[in-house]
């Protein structure tokens, strides 16, 4: 890696929060997201606003919206930890263990890379209520982006 710890961390306060160049590519503005730590064991940890119209009809933060911020916090520590260069989400394996009710106002969300290949990048992250209860678990496979292949092969079916 050719960044530092502190160089890693300030990476990820400025792509986390979603400066102004961001959010308009983003629409980041709808989605509070604040930076509160990037310990020495090197888990990322961040708070996640819940806003209204991410409930669902009972009242609960929609599972969807969980994944949302799993994949925002473990996708951005995952990008950062490869250099800034460009990674993709594969896919995101989500274990709900208790729902976010309508009494609570945030969650925080926690993330560590736990494996750096050639092509992926393996994370893991936690969901936590505001009394630090467990409220979600998931692994996140990033891959490296390739540039675009200047000659591709075409495939007829």
């Amino acid at each position: 890696m050719k960044y530092t710890h502190d160089e890693v961390k300030d990476l990820l306060i400025k792509y986390i929060e979603r400066n102004d160049e961001l959010n308009g590519k983003a629409g980041a503005e709808i989605f509070g997201i604040h930076f509160l730590d990037y310990d020495d064991k090197d888990v990322f940890k961040v708070k996640c606003d819940i806003l209204d119209w991410q409930r669902n009809p009972f009242g609960n933060l929609q599972g969807g919206m969980i994944c949302y911020y799993i994949d925002a916090v473990a996708g951005t520590l995952s990008w950062v930890s490869v250099d800034c260069e460009p990674v993709g989400t594969i896919d995101i394996d989500v274990n709900f263990i208790r729902a976010v009710t309508e009494n609570i106002d945030y969650i925080t969300v926690e993330s560590k890379v736990i494996s750096i290949g050639r092509r992926v990048v393996v994370a893991e992250a936690r969901v936590f209520d505001p009394e630090g209860w467990l409220m979600a678990t998931a692994t996140v496979n990033t891959t490296r982006l390739l540039p675009p292949d200047p000659n591709p092969t075409i495939v007829e079916l």
